[in-house]
């Protein structure tokens, strides 16, 4: 076999001969690189990349993960404007796709210009088109919707399960620890931990407990840890997806930060006053301005994060900003005087100058963690996220640090259970790229912020 790459999805024991009988010569840890070189039945040689040299041995194959391409069941379609969406949307209900599959028309949930077009005859059936491919995949599509009656799940069942069938599984992790069940009811015997570490595979099946009290749906499992493989049930809302690393993104090169994403071309409009660029020739921070041009004060302030990262989802300079913050604020003027940090109620007021609507939003741990998946869904909906991290004294983000600081979060790429951030860091007034975990202390602890519907360049 040619050789590949594949991660560990948990504590695994790495033997010198294909025989789990004999003696461990290491222990892997979870997400682990390692080099597949051979195949031995039940089990892979493989060469590690955590030592130099690297130690060859043999390990379970169930405890490998390799990646894989997922298949493309449902075709997307072009909307105009490079812009694709799927034909089927993985969430859509099952409930709702019987009732149309049961009619003769188009989709109810395309866009209703592209319905149009179809009703045109400027475009292809797209109804046909699914059809077709249900066709392709009768005796899957018949044997999932019989499974989904037999549960009596019609109402929470969505097309995404499906195709997760189809795909062979997908990998997903535990934003906490917990345990496997051997039945989804907290009551069943529970065979195994998982920790936030670990790698899952969802078959795709999926069951509703009206009986629990707070997590009713539960997906089936399987998973491996050191030489014991256990399939059970696992609390669904606890579980988000991991996404494979490559040799592009994989968050152990730092030189993956300037390939995941395009920052010649800036998401949003970045504060450009003469002010700015001032504080940049004295090599000070950009965000480090003399206010005067709006308060009749010569003053630099040194704590404009907050107002910084509201002119940008704003697409406004800063000076002009502030001129009309402290006219519509009553404290306005008082932070910029003390040079005070803001707080959320403060940040509120900023995005009420131009007229944004925004939500306020508290991760905390276990309970609503800001997950790279969380954020995510949060961008896909078209909002970014003005939150609080911490801010080294040159300018570099880390959370743990003890100086607080408001950023924007523009746009994040999932890898494992974290990811590359891309974020508008008001301190240098540019786009940056970070690592989650430098950002977040996602799984610890509480991040407050606003999520906002920018102004696009």
């Amino acid at each position: 076999m040619d050789n590949q790459t594949g991660i560990t999805c948990s504590s695994a024991n790495l033997r010198n001969t294909p025989d789990l009988k004999l003696g461990v010569i290491e222990a892997l840890n979870s997400q682990e690189h390692v080099e597949i070189i051979g195949d031995a039945g039940t089990m892979f040689k493989v060469q590690t990349t955590r030592w130099n040299p690297p130690i060859v041995g043999y390990v379970l194959k169930s405890s490998i993960i390799v990646p894989k391409v997922s298949p493309q069941i449902f075709s997307n379609i072009d909307t105009g404007n490079n812009v694709a969406i799927p034909s089927v949307p993985a969430s859509l209900p099952l409930a709702t796709f019987l009732t149309w599959f049961s009619s003769q028309g188009e989709p109810s949930w395309l866009p209703a210009d592209y319905l149009a077009s179809i009703q045109a005859g400027q475009k292809a059936s797209v109804g046909a088109m699914i059809r077709q491919t249900i066709a392709g995949h009768q005796a899957d599509w018949d044997a999932w919707v019989s499974e989904i009656d037999q549960r009596g799940r019609q109402s929470t069942a969505t097309m995404d399960e499906w195709l997760v069938i189809l795909a062979g599984g997908r990998t997903m992790w535990s934003f906490r620890t917990e345990r496997i069940f051997a039945q989804p009811s907290q009551s069943a015997a529970a065979p195994a931990w998982v920790s936030p570490s670990d790698v899952l595979l969802w078959t795709g099946h999926v069951q509703f407990n009206n009986q629990e009290p707070k997590y009713k749906l539960w997906y089936e499992v399987e998973f491996t840890k050191l030489d014991q493989a256990f399939k059970g049930w696992y609390k669904a809302d606890l579980l988000q997806e991991f996404i494979m690393p490559t040799p592009d993104t994989d968050l152990t090169d730092p030189e993956n930060s300037g390939k995941v994403f395009d920052l010649s071309h800036p998401l949003l409009r970045l504060p450009a006053d003469p002010e700015i660029d001032a504080a940049r020739k004295l090599g000070t921070g950009a965000q480090y301005i003399n206010t005067i041009a709006a308060t009749g004060r010569s003053k630099v302030n040194f704590n404009l994060c907050g107002e910084f990262s509201c002119a940008a989802l704003g697409g406004s300079d800063v000076i002009p900003f502030l001129k009309l913050w402290i006219a519509s604020y009553k404290n306005g003027s008082t932070i910029l005087q003390n040079d005070s940090g803001t707080s959320i109620q403060d940040l509120e007021s900023m995005l009420d100058v131009f007229k944004k609507t925004y939500e306020f939003f508290q991760a905390e741990e276990s309970v609503i963690p800001l997950t790279p998946g969380y954020l995510r869904k949060v961008i896909d909906s078209g909002r970014m996220a003005l939150v609080g991290t911490g801010i080294t004294h040159d300018g570099q983000l880390k959370w743990n640090s003890h100086i607080r600081h408001w950023v924007v979060i523009e746009d994040i790429i999932m890898v494992s259970n974290s990811g590359w951030v891309r974020v508008y860091n008001p301190y240098p007034d540019k786009e940056e790229v970070y690592p989650y975990d430098v950002v977040f202390d996602a799984t610890t602890g509480t991040v407050i912020g606003l999520l906002v519907a920018p102004t696009h360049p």
